[in-house]
């Protein structure tokens, strides 16, 4: 288990004034916070990067063993829910430390895992719902039939409805406490009368960080070509296969592969809690337009600095 070596901070004197923000406060907020606690964030991520890494090259070694093509499309289909069940474990963590922070309160590795794990099995119950309605209509075992394909042309307008609906569960579970499906109701409850806003923020948010990856990856491996490292044929051929995105759904069997599989995944590790603060600001912003969340925290404040002063 990572343990940051600093000793709990307050965050008082960097705490984030508690009021609605739009798309463009939301990113600066989150820029500004993964910024000034770096250290804390890309290490909750790094725990990803080590955990997919791990899963990749294990999945790569199996396909490689099996001569079952029933076998093989198992293997995808498991690669592809646990890629979005570690994805969403850290994101949770990241929840926790971001909403500590948000907040005013000390944080660091170890507290953001210790109160993660607190509420593990809640949290673990609604990101299986979740789970399961995102990633069901993925998996290869479906098949690809006309049937199959019009089942999933017609499940999309569903899928993105339920998915952007209960897209706060993460921070319901961790912070407000309550049961798996009790999470999934609440976040509905709060994206309601404003569902396309918060999907246009969280497509937003989304597509900036995939900007980072496509950007950042594609350039590390534009330097690691000229210096010979990665090669597909000469050296423009390699360029263009960077930026026409071929290594990013290449699995590691190669030398080149696995360089370029690493560095796509640390840049994703890079641009992963950037998301994860964004998702948990807008959280905060939609319960202060809706439930009034920074006088009730303003109203706390003063009851503790009073008890304090008796």
């Amino acid at each position: 288990m990572l343990e940051s070596t600093e000793a709990p901070q307050s965050n008082k004197s960097h705490k984030v004034m508690l009021q609605p923000m739009g798309l463009a406060g939301i990113l600066d907020t989150a820029l500004s916070l993964y910024r000034r606690n770096f250290g804390v964030f890309f290490g909750i991520a790094a725990l990803y990067f080590v955990l997919i890494a791990a899963q990749e090259f294990l999945v790569v070694f199996l396909l490689e063993k099996s001569d079952t093509p029933n076998l093989e499309g198992f293997i995808s289909d498991v690669d592809v829910v646990l890629d979005g069940f570690i994805g969403m474990l850290n994101v949770g963590i990241l929840v926790v430390a971001c909403s500590e922070i948000y907040l005013g309160g000390p944080v660091t590795i170890q507290i953001a895992l210790r109160r993660f794990s607190s509420r593990f099995l809640g949290y673990l119950g609604a990101s299986l719902i979740y789970l399961f309605v995102g990633y069901m209509w993925m998996l290869d075992s479906l098949g690809d039939s006309s049937l199959v394909n019009l089942f999933r042309i017609g499940f999309f307008p569903f899928l993105c409805f339920y998915l952007i609906s209960w897209v706060f569960y993460g921070p319901v579970v961790l912070l407000e406490e309550p049961i798996a499906v009790q999470a999934l109701g609440r976040s509905k409850g709060l994206v309601r009368g404003t569902w396309r806003r918060v999907f246009g923020i969280v497509l937003a948010i989304t597509l900036f960080c995939l900007a980072i990856d496509y950007i950042l990856g594609s350039s590390f491996g534009v330097i690691l070509a000229l210096f010979g490292v990665v090669r597909d044929g000469s050296l423009m051929e390699t360029v263009r296969s960077l930026f026409g995105m071929k290594y990013i759904f290449d699995r590691p069997t190669s030398v080149d592969t696995s360089i370029m599989y690493l560095v796509y995944l640390a840049v994703e590790t890079f641009s992963l809690p950037i998301y994860g603060i964004g998702v948990t600001l807008l959280y905060f912003d939609l319960r202060i337009r809706k439930e009034a969340f920074d006088i009730e925290m303003r109203a706390q404040s003063r009851a503790h600095s009073t008890q304090g002063l008796m």
